[in-house]
């Protein structure tokens, strides 16, 4: 991990870095969008509340092939680890589907809902229809990821922005036609959410064929690497991990969004929660990235210069929740945001506040993930993230015991679990980094 003479320096890696974070900040926008929305419609606080529980069951049902852009991103570069991938994505995100159309038959989703998240009867019939929506939610993600990562391999870095917009474009129609008709709340974001990445799928994959990257990448003329997976079998074994990682991720904040329900202040605290979290997502997101930048230059930049990098994105990211959470123009925003829902703001604002650090924290938490994918060492972020959700968890239902309100139980309890994920990602790098100097 050195820096070449024909290395980038810090100024080409946030240069790279801007066109792809705008994927993410635009991806995370909608949750904002969708919020200021719905908060501007009939039964605010539950509708808000059946879509927290919604989207999170819908993003824990994804997990398994969210790190299909990085897998894609890393095997992009041969033919047969390429067509591999192509296969398992296929198969995995169609199953995923046929699992989420099977939650959402009466019963089933019925004890999901009320049983497992422990929401209440009118949460659970408001959010139902919605569901309903988001069933080819996991197959159009993992396809939209899998073009994704090729026209990172490419080069085509900017064609993810520009797809990105013109989904941003969608989402903000669709909520203003939304909006002024008073539809149905549960309708209105159902179709923000699935039309969103719907047409940002159709618009990489065009710009992909259109671009002919895969002759790009085959035009750079990289070297073999053996080591890489390059059949069903070895893709799954090397995905794995992967796939398990996101799997803890998302599915302890599925299990958190079941503790914020069971807190004292229940039902303001599913609204309070989405509300908050959404917010802090959309900032924080501009700082996932952050690994596809590492993953890519890991072994033409210094160690230093990436640490460098991902503390100037993860503070830029932060001072925005600063201003929002701590200043008197910030918390205005917070009331325009909310609708000027007071009950809502009283439990939004304080999780802002401490949730500044979050952007911080995650810039870390991405570069260190991403120089362990890069040498194959993916168990190593899976115990990791197994340690910092379990700790997430158990605080989570701590504070609740206690209490506390909800959304603030789940803010502390998310910051100390990437904390303590953070610090174990740097043990286990440390590690790994000994071990390749020493066989050097």
């Amino acid at each position: 991990m050195k820096q070449t003479k024909d290395g980038p320096g810090l100024a080409q890696l946030l240069g790279k870095f801007v066109p792809l974070s705008l994927s993410d900040i635009i991806m995370a926008l909608g949750d904002p969008l969708q919020t200021m929305a719905l908060t501007r419609l009939p039964q605010a606080p539950v509708t808000l509340a059946g879509m927290g529980v919604v989207k999170s069951i819908a993003v824990f049902l994804e997990s398994p092939i969210i790190m299909i852009l990085h897998a894609s991103t890393a095997l992009g570069k041969q033919a047969a680890s390429r067509n591999a991938l192509w296969r398992f994505m296929l198969l995995l995100s169609g199953l995923l589907s046929l699992i989420f159309a099977g939650l959402c038959l009466g019963p089933v989703y019925d004890w999901l809902l009320c049983s497992v998240f422990g929401v209440n009867r009118q949460v659970a019939d408001i959010g139902r229809i919605a569901f309903v929506m988001m069933i080819a939610w996991p197959f159009i993600i993992a396809w939209r990821r899998y073009f994704q990562g090729l026209l990172i391999r490419s080069g085509d870095n900017k064609y993810i922005g520009y797809s990105s917009i013109l989904r941003l474009g969608w989402v903000i129609a669709i909520l203003l036609i939304g909006v002024s008709l008073k539809w149905n709340g549960a309708v209105l974001g159902g179709l923000s959410l699935i039309g969103g990445v719907f047409w940002e799928a159709l618009i990489v994959t065009w710009f992909a064929l259109r671009l002919n990257v895969i002759s790009k990448i085959e035009a750079l003329n990289l070297p073999e690497d053996s080591s890489l997976p390059h059949d069903l079998k070895s893709v799954t074994k090397y995905y794995i991990p992967l796939a398990t990682t996101m799997i803890l991720v998302w599915g302890g904040r599925a299990l958190l969004i079941g503790l914020v329900a069971r807190s004292q202040d229940n039902t303001l605290a599913l609204a309070a929660w989405p509300a908050a979290w959404g917010l802090v997502l959309a900032i924080a997101n501009a700082t996932r990235m952050v690994q596809q930048i590492v993953i890519s230059h890991a072994e033409h930049v210094e160690l230093n210069l990436i640490l460098r990098f991902s503390f100037i994105v993860g503070f830029c990211c932060s001072l925005v929740l600063v201003f929002l959470g701590l200043t008197p123009w910030g918390e205005t925003l917070l009331q325009l945001y909310l609708g000027q829902n007071r009950d809502l703001l009283k439990a939004v604002h304080p999780v802002i506040c401490y949730a500044a650090l979050f952007p911080l924290f995650l810039a870390f938490q991405n570069a260190l993930q991403g120089l362990l994918i890069s040498r194959q060492q993916n168990w190593f972020i899976n115990f990791a993230t197994l340690m910092g959700v379990l700790l997430m968890l158990f605080l989570c239902w701590f504070f609740v015991s206690l209490g506390l309100p909800g959304a603030l139980s789940a803010a502390w309890a998310m910051l100390w679990g990437t904390l303590v994920e953070i610090l174990l990602l740097c043990g286990s790098f440390a590690w790994v980094w000994r071990v390749h100097r020493a066989n050097d």
